[in-house]
């Protein structure tokens, strides 16, 4: 295959996959085939030269495509794959960005095309706003990058997957199984979530603006939340998530000891173990970039 007939299908044009297709510009010299149910949506990333073409429904965009990104819900990513089987090419690679991978991965490989490859990916991008308005080319710059492979994952299959990735900008990329990535993920992401939520679900009605510095905006950020998208990630992700909630919780309940006790060499205990574990979690580089 010449790299000039190589076609990439990006299959929702929110702010992840809108920020993938300015990103993959240039890569494999790919056409760039986007897919979006909004109107505007569609309109826009075509007046941003963010797409080659774009269309409403999926299998237009998936006809003759080399790498299908599939950029959606978790709950359509399936029901995308099922509705259009017959649209995929053979030897086609089909990757997505959803952020829980477990359940996913199996029910695509029962429902795999024939002839096609299934490689999970996982950018560890974002923002705290969301849609296409928010999608930039350097989204990624700099960012982590998780591939979970599945048994019938092809060694070529999972390379163009990790060149994706170092092409959009990753420097930090590590393979996984989907249960190991679920595992880790309910903490670095899941956890930070609902703590987010949680410290704006009640809070202090005589805050200001004024009263806020850097520990509120970088302990908030993400609070400006998608209910749907999150709801959906937080029970695909259940178990897992319980458990680092029930770790949390444990944690929380050292610290609020301490203070009711008053009981200073305590908290100074608490709080070294906090400052090097920190330290030990910055400096854990992936094995496998």
């Amino acid at each position: 295959m010449e790299e000039n007939d190589f076609k990439i299908a990006i299959i929702g044009l929110g702010i992840i996959g809108g920020s993938m297709a300015y990103a993959l510009h240039g890569f494999k010299n790919a056409k760039i085939s986007g897919c979006d149910i909004d109107p505007v949506t569609r309109e826009k990333a075509l007046a941003k030269n963010a797409v080659d073409e774009v269309f409403e429904h999926p299998a237009p965009a998936i006809r003759d495509a080399d790498l299908i990104i599939l950029c959606v819900y978790p709950e359509l990513i399936t029901k995308i794959i099922a509705e259009n089987s017959e649209h995929f090419k053979k030897g086609a690679v089909i990757t997505d960005v959803c952020g829980v991978k477990t359940k996913l991965a199996k029910e695509i490989a029962e429902i795999l095309p024939d002839g096609c490859q299934y490689v999970g990916g996982h950018p560890m991008a974002g923002k705290e706003t969301d849609g296409f308005d928010s999608a930039a080319p350097e989204l990624f710059g700099m960012c982590g990058f998780i591939i979970t492979p599945i048994s019938s994952s092809s060694p070529d299959a999972i390379k163009l997957v990790r060149e994706m990735a170092k092409f959009i900008g990753a420097t930090r990329i590590t393979e996984s199984a989907p249960e190991e990535h679920d595992s880790v993920i309910a903490y670095t992401s899941d956890l930070m979530h609902v703590s987010a939520a949680a410290l704006c679900l009640d809070y202090n009605s005589k805050m200001n603006r004024a009263y806020t510095a850097g520990a509120f905006r970088d302990c908030t950020r993400i609070a400006n939340i998608n209910p749907q998208l999150w709801s959906q990630l937080f029970l695909e992700n259940k178990d897992f998530l319980l458990e680092e909630l029930d770790t949390f919780l444990s944690s929380l309940s050292k610290f609020k000891s301490a203070i009711e006790a008053s009981d200073k060499q305590a908290l100074i205990r608490l709080l070294s173990s906090v400052r090097e574990n920190k330290l030990t979690m910055q400096n854990k580089e992936p094995e496998n970039c």
